[in-house]
């Protein structure tokens, strides 16, 4: 550790203990009355939560018996029954009226019938109106007298009639009890249930037992989630007041230390610039431990440039042997039928055979045929061979794909390209037109095998990542072949193709510009059809240990 950050944690270590010290005691101070206020308030907001249910409960028989006593509803009612004027008007009368009657009293169902058990109005459900439901009509001649609650539908029942002669009217009314402990609940601001609450929360809770529901446990619960919030509250301002003071004291020590801290800023600019161009040794300042990192650095950074370029050559050298073996390979094919062509002559014309000449002009176009092919393997071979080290600079690489697509436009194949504006990075222009020209006429060729050929190129930049630097990704696809499975994994070898004329070299050149340039190419097959093949590239261009084309190099085939 340096002498700038020791004096940067002593004093960030001394005053945070010390403000520590301070603020402690009054936070907890402070919570414990708070904890006291909130338990205060729950205690006197539970007890009127008590005293409401109690009330609503109880009162419920009380209001259903005024109305039965003073309302007209069920004084008209029962003269309609005795009299027989029920008709459909009248029983349409007297349900609007209950509509009203329920709303008043805020009870959740309220009935009116006779003593038959016709329904003459019903609020929750007006289909009933006009059926008949003894049932019913005995519960209210029975529990006119006090509520009832229905264990089995959470209803508190209250229930009155007004009987003249063999006749008599009732009102049936209901309160849902989950529905008036949401009502109480959100008055008082706390949470109201039958059902203990769940294990593990941040609740502060208090049972309440409420006789007018049959001595039903209610468990009332508020959260604490306020009090943690206003502790929450407490501890930001103890802690700006304390990173206020850790900062206050971080600036003066920082003042102290900037004069020591200052050289390894600068050699770190220079060991960050080292990295995207030619390996300069570093100067550093300061101390004597600046000095010994920057000669150490340097060592090896030589030893970095020595081992890429012994790397290099090595896997160029692998590279040649490779192809030179294919194109022995290659050249040996054409060879057989020149030598048979020529041997052929020879005995025709040892023997003056009369077929030599009809036989000699197939056999000079077929050794010319070959001759011609030796001839292109040899000029693709030395072209791959000859192909030179990267030469980055700035270009507008949106530019260098137009003219490419431009160039390959033709009627028989729709050829599109996303056009995202201009995209500068650091690479070799020519290079980078060679990739983007085989890439496209590639999938031209395997485009006019579709019946609608198509070729879609797209061009985006892609943020820095966990992959490192920033890149540009090209992706050019075809909707006509796919490549064939079975040399999809040598597919960027040299010499591997899937076309009867193909040399199979201008993948492999493809991929290894891309590898020069510090980028990668990739194949994969879309579900639908055709084939896609993305190239990525850097844009700040290749790095000082970007990596040298291997000898052999597989596909990557995405599924």
């Amino acid at each position: 550790m340096t002498l700038a950050q020791r004096l940067l944690l002593a004093t960030m270590i001394l005053t945070i203990v010390t403000t520590l010290a301070v603020t402690m005691g009054v936070r907890e101070a402070w919570r414990q009355t708070e904890e006291r206020r909130f338990a205060d308030q729950f205690a006197t907001a539970s007890q009127l939560v008590e005293q409401r249910l109690s009330r609503d409960v109880s009162d419920l028989p009380k209001m259903l018996r005024a109305v039965c006593d003073h309302d007209s509803l069920v004084d008209a009612a029962l003269v309609d029954v005795r009299a027989r004027r029920l008709d459909a008007g009248r029983r349409l009368a007297l349900s609007a009226r209950v509509q009203a009657m329920q709303k008043a009293l805020r009870v959740d169902e309220l009935v009116l019938l006779t003593h038959t058990g016709e329904i003459l109005g019903a609020s929750k459900d007006p289909s009933r109106i006009g059926k008949r439901d003894k049932a019913l009509a005995k519960r209210v001649r029975q529990g006119a007298a006090a509520p009832k609650r229905s264990t089995s539908s959470r209803v508190v029942e209250a229930a009155c009639f007004k009987a003249e002669g063999g006749s008599f009217v009732g009102l049936y009314a209901t309160r849902d009890v989950d529905g008036l402990l949401k009502q109480v609940a959100a008055t008082y601001g706390m949470q109201l249930s039958d059902r203990p609450p769940p294990e593990g929360a941040d609740l502060m809770v208090r049972d309440l037992q409420i006789k007018a529901l049959s001595g039903l446990t209610i468990h009332a619960s508020r959260s604490r989630v306020p009090l943690a919030a206003a502790l929450k509250k407490l501890d930001g301002t103890i802690f700006l007041i304390g990173g206020v003071t850790v900062a206050s004291a971080l600036l003066i020590a920082f003042m102290l230390a900037r004069g020591l801290a200052r050289p390894i800023v600068d050699l770190s600019e220079q060991a960050g610039r080292v990295v995207h161009g030619e390996p300069q040794p570093v100067a550093a300042s300061g101390g004597k431990e600046l000095v010994e990192l920057a000669n150490s650095f340097n060592k090896a950074l030589s030893d970095l440039a020595d081992l890429r370029k012994r790397l290099a050559a090595t896997e160029r050298i692998a590279a040649r042997r490779e192809i030179a073996r294919r194109v022995a390979h290659e050249i040996k094919n054409p060879l057989a039928p020149i030598q048979a062509a020529v041997e052929t002559l020879r005995r025709l014309r040892a023997r003056d055979d009369p077929a030599f000449d009809e036989y000699f002009d197939e056999a000079t176009r077929t050794v010319l045929s070959e001759v011609g092919r030796i001839s292109q393997i040899v000029a693709e071979f030395t072209r791959f061979a000859r192909l030179p080290p990267p030469d980055p600079a700035p270009i507008d690489i949106t530019d260098a794909v137009t003219q490419v697509v431009n160039l390959h436009r033709r009627e028989d194949v729709e050829l599109v390209f996303d056009d995202p504006g201009p995209i500068e990075i650091s690479a070799d222009r020519n290079q980078v037109v060679q990739v983007v020209t085989n890439l496209v006429q590639n999938a031209i060729d395997a485009a006019l095998s579709a019946q609608s050929p198509r070729v879609s190129v797209r061009l985006v930049r892609l943020p820095a990542s966990s992959r490192g630097r920033p890149r540009v990704e090209l992706t050019v696809r075809n909707n006509g072949s796919s490549v064939p499975e079975e040399i999809v994994d040598r597919l960027f070898e040299p010499y591997v193709t899937s076309k009867p004329k193909g040399t199979g070299l201008g993948l492999a050149i493809v991929q290894r510009i891309a590898i020069e340039h510090g980028g990668d190419v990739r194949y994969r097959a879309p579900r639908d059809a055709g084939a896609e093949f993305t190239l990525e590239l850097p844009v700040d261009g290749p790095t000082l240990l970007s990596e040298a084309p291997p000898s052999e190099r597989v596909a990557r085939k995405v599924q």
